[in-house]
């Protein structure tokens, strides 16, 4: 059985269905000028606060696994730091060159011995880059949601990390326009500055749209929604309608409620996903401006969709958490329909359409531009949940790499990855007596479909020495023996048995 993470304001809860292919859970503006976007970038080294590089010298210091952060993000969408990164503690510098003749045996032995599908797997050292283990390494491969960590790789090296999206109202004489600035994790109440879902709140919106309204005094105005920052088809063709039917995914919107989620009583996230997510936050602004605004003579009644007149005045606005806060929550959920979000909003700043083959473009040249192998890479969705996806162990392992090492201020996007036996995705993994010398230490994307489970990140033995791996099984036919193989060859990685 497949499972999927659905996002909430506080603690996301897992989805499960058997519809095939179901995926994991394990598994700028509007033209010119930047209202409603998150900053652009073109492929720029982000500058990070300096609390976040001090200390920071040796290969690995931003990697070590910090189990209590991670949590701290899961459980309370925090956003209390500018940039959610795993923390900057003392490394130790291993001397000598490692020995690694065991781990390889061991390694050789899982792969080898592995009877319920296939396995390649490649580990490097994340100083060196030296190869450590390898088998199969080149094949594309199915990946599930080890793909997410190629959307996040390249938002971050596309979108300022410390940057926010932004939703706003504006107005031209009596019509007000809703413009849809990429933020998908909209509460429906007040703004929560300590989330991440709901970090902007629909409720605030509306009241700062009125208290802006009141200085003109009583009027009836037309609400319009300007959804234009993405383009194209919402739904992938892709994606297998069985698993749109079972709300692995739907339509993307650049603006939605709880990651595309319809609100549950008491504001919260329900369990249903709307037809139209735009449609729905733009019908209850319209409602919340009128109970708002009703004592003071305001009302808006509810337009069309269109683009915001050029000179549209500014009105009020709310913004997101941050690029990299939102993308920590997609990786530490494995949330497909964020995913998908933060990919086009990605395309967008870097220039390209907010659509499925600009988000695709977007990708695959920013992974060409940094020299991170392309061989056999195919793109069909950015979630991974598509199974016509193809990808290697040496891209994944190659943009792992990059991040721990902090290449590109991409340092940022290790807060994103579960640690093992603590938090996301993996906070019920490596619970086997073999598994359990790694809970604490490694950490990693997992991916599931129904016949694919994968694990891709970064792990540090007791001499302070990080590794970089990549494991993907496909067909497989026994998904926990496949879960406990991974888990355990991370195990051997890490060495602490």
């Amino acid at each position: 059985m497949s499972s999927s993470q659905r996002p909430a304001p506080s603690r996301p809860s897992q989805r499960a269905s058997t519809s095939r292919g179901a995926a994991s859970g394990d598994s700028g503006s509007r033209g010119s000028g930047s209202r409603g976007s998150a900053a652009r970038g073109s492929r720029k080294q982000w500058i990070l606060p300096a609390v976040l590089v001090a200390g920071c010298v040796a290969t690995g210091a931003w990697a070590i696994p910090q189990v209590q952060h991670a949590q701290q993000l899961r459980e309370g969408s925090q956003a209390s730091s500018p940039v959610p990164s795993a923390e900057p503690v003392p490394t130790l510098v291993p001397s000598g060159p490692a020995d690694t003749a065991a781990m390889q045996k061991s390694l050789k032995g899982i792969v080898g011995g592995f009877t319920t599908g296939n396995m390649t797997g490649l580990v490097v050292d994340a100083a060196s880059g030296e190869t450590v283990f390898a088998s199969g390494a080149e094949r594309p491969r199915v990946p599930a949601s080890n793909f997410k960590l190629l959307t996040d790789y390249t938002l971050l090296r596309t979108v300022n990390p410390q940057s926010r999206f932004t939703t706003e109202v504006v107005a031209s004489g009596k019509t007000l326009t809703l413009v849809a600035g990429g933020d998908t994790l909209l509460g429906t109440g007040e703004s929560d500055e300590s989330a991440v879902v709901g970090h902007a709140g629909l409720r605030t919106l509306a009241q700062r749209t009125v208290d802006e309204l009141k200085k003109q005094g009583p009027g009836a105005y037309t609400l319009n929604l300007d959804a234009s920052r993405f383009s194209g088809p919402g739904l992938n063709p892709a994606w297998d309608p069985a698993d749109v039917q079972a709300q692995f995914v739907n339509t993307v919107a650049p603006i939605a409620f709880y990651s595309h989620f319809s609100p549950a009583a008491g504001g919260s996230a329900g369990d249903q996903r709307p037809k139209d997510p735009a449609g729905q936050v733009h019908t209850a602004l319209v409602e919340s401006i009128n109970e708002l605004g009703a004592s003071a003579g305001i009302s808006v009644k509810a337009g069309g969709t269109a683009q915001a007149e050029d000179g549209a005045q500014p009105v009020a606005q709310v913004r997101s958490a941050t690029v990299a806060q939102q993308a920590a929550h997609m990786m530490q959920e494995s949330d497909n329909m964020l995913a998908e979000t933060l990919a086009r909003n990605a395309a967008v700043a870097a220039g390209k359409p907010g659509s499925i083959e600009g988000a695709r473009q977007t990708v695959l040249e920013t992974l060409q531009a940094d020299g991170i192998s392309t061989d056999g890479l195919k793109i069909s969705d950015l979630c991974g949940l598509s199974p016509a996806n193809r990808v290697t162990n040496t891209t994944l392992a190659q943009v792992t790499r990059a991040m721990v090492n902090g290449e590109h201020g991409l340092s940022a996007a290790l807060a994103g990855l579960p640690v093992a036996g603590g938090s996301g995705t993996l906070d019920s993994r490596f619970d086997g007596p073999v598994e359990a010398s790694a809970r604490g230490f490694a950490r990693g994307k997992t991916g599931t479909l129904n016949s694919v489970i994968s694990l891709t990140g970064y792990t540090t033995d007791a001499s302070g020495r990080t590794y970089i791996y990549s494991l993907i099984t496909n067909d497989v036919t026994d998904p926990a023996a496949a879960k406990d193989a991974l888990d355990e060859a991370a195990a051997v990685i890490t060495g602490r048995r």
